[in-house]
């Protein structure tokens, strides 16, 4: 038996550390798809980013599961078919607590990084992003349009976890939080992941969440590692994912993703 529906996480997974994907791993995926497999590429980054990536594997207009499953849309048509922003008052709220606190938070608005004026780190993330962030000023911090996700930037890990602590205490009824990697928090709606959005695409082609693979490194992955049929781990993958994952694989270095799927064949 194998699975019908195989989603893939980019960063740290499917792509090597260098963010490129090898030659031996866009001819597994091209195969796997040609078999009747879906493929469905499920990240934290944003959409347009995402779509640059998907794009690369050359399977055509394939759904994209990203910002953490707050979003799906089509890699090539670019056609948004869910949808799951923040509640408003809730970003407010967040937004309004990290401004006094003096944490460094970024919106995203529309697959557009908001942020209230340039900064100095917004560089050393460029690397996700396929385009440049817009600057608010004052608007920033009280926006119109509800964000489909806020991200905390902290560089020491335990000062991460007392903000993402406190969020919780104030927040938890509303919002959900992951760590995604680096240095981010992600908060996003209540009930929002890339299990949640994965679930979407099997009722729509009417596969049950035992029918799935997923492949993961991080804790934004966790939720699709637990709810998969077939759930892997790459090797240099964070403890959270090592644990919710059934198997653990090669890294991501050495097409661990791609060495699966071959099996799969």
């Amino acid at each position: 038996m194998t699975p019908k529906i195989a989603a893939l996480d980019l960063d740290e997974t499917l792509l090597h550390s260098d963010m490129t994907i090898s030659e031996y791993s866009r001819n597994v995926i091209r195969q796997v798809q040609q078999k009747g497999i879906h493929v469905v590429i499920a990240t934290g980054r944003m959409f347009s980013s995402a779509c640059l990536k998907a794009r690369e594997l050359d399977i055509g207009d394939v759904p994209v599961i990203c910002y953490t499953g707050a979003w799906i849309g089509l890699c090539e048509s670019g056609t948004v078919l869910h949808k799951d922003s923040l509640p408003l008052s809730e970003a407010r709220s967040v937004l309004a607590l990290a401004r006094r606190k003096g944490w460094m938070i970024q919106s995203y608005i529309n697959d557009v990084l908001c942020l209230p004026e340039e900064g100095k780190l917004e560089k050393r993330y460029s690397r996700y992003r396929s385009k440049p962030p817009v600057y608010l000023g004052e608007a920033f911090w009280e926006p119109a349009e509800a964000p489909t996700r806020l991200i905390l930037i902290e560089a020491d890990p335990k000062r991460r976890q007392r903000i993402r602590e406190e969020l919780s205490d104030q927040f938890g009824d509303a919002v959900d939080m992951v760590y995604p990697g680096d240095d981010f928090i992600d908060i996003h709606k209540k009930g929002v992941s890339k299990a949640s959005a994965l679930r979407i695409l099997c009722r729509q082609w009417k596969i049950g969440m035992g029918e799935t693979a997923a492949f993961g490194n991080s804790e934004n992955d966790v939720s699709m590692l637990r709810e998969a049929g077939w759930s892997y781990a790459v090797s240099n993958a964070e403890p959270a994912a090592l644990a919710a994952a059934r198997f653990h694989i090669e890294s991501n270095d050495r097409d661990g993703v791609a060495r699966v799927l071959e099996t799969f064949l």
